[in-house]
């Protein structure tokens, strides 16, 4: 799959993933009266758990061979949460200073976050692996004659 191809299928599966990231949010923040930091984290983690499962199985399944599955998810859990630092400032932002209703503010941050958990995710958790080195058929000298291959 090419890159552009999987950048694709990567907002296809990150895409998804806004939905109960949006949903979690709003039961947490809107329903239930949480504060929309806390909801936010949680709404992530809910977020990362599903995106993960799309993502290893659909966009890098081929990629998959170089690290057991509770290592790519504990990196791409990692990478989320590290995002989710970066993300929550911005979030505080919208909300505090421009007066955004919590939802749509989250869901704008994500958004912002979204080419650089691909970069991330596509170069160092699902990383191809070094091609095989090519070596050249050894040479067999014979009476003298220089021959490739035996």
């Amino acid at each position: 799959m090419t890159r552009l191809l999987r950048l694709a299928a990567f907002g296809a599966a990150g895409a998804s993933g806004v939905l109960p990231n949006l949903a979690v949010m709003w039961l947490l923040s809107d329903r239930l009266g949480v504060h929309y930091l806390a909801s936010a984290v949680a709404a992530t983690e809910v977020a990362v758990l599903w995106n993960f499962v799309l993502v290893d199985t659909l966009v890098f399944r081929r990629r998959r061979a170089a690290r057991p599955w509770w290592s790519r998810l504990a990196r791409f859990a990692v990478l989320n949460n590290l995002d989710l630092a970066v993300r929550l400032p911005l979030l505080a932002l919208l909300v505090g200073t421009l007066h955004l209703r919590s939802v749509p503010a989250n869901l704008t941050t994500l958004a912002a976050a979204f080419v650089l958990r691909f970069a991330v995710t596509d170069r160092f958790i699902y990383r191809e692996p070094a091609p095989e080195p090519v070596h050249a058929p050894p040479r067999v000298v014979l009476d003298g004659y220089s021959r490739m291959g035996a």
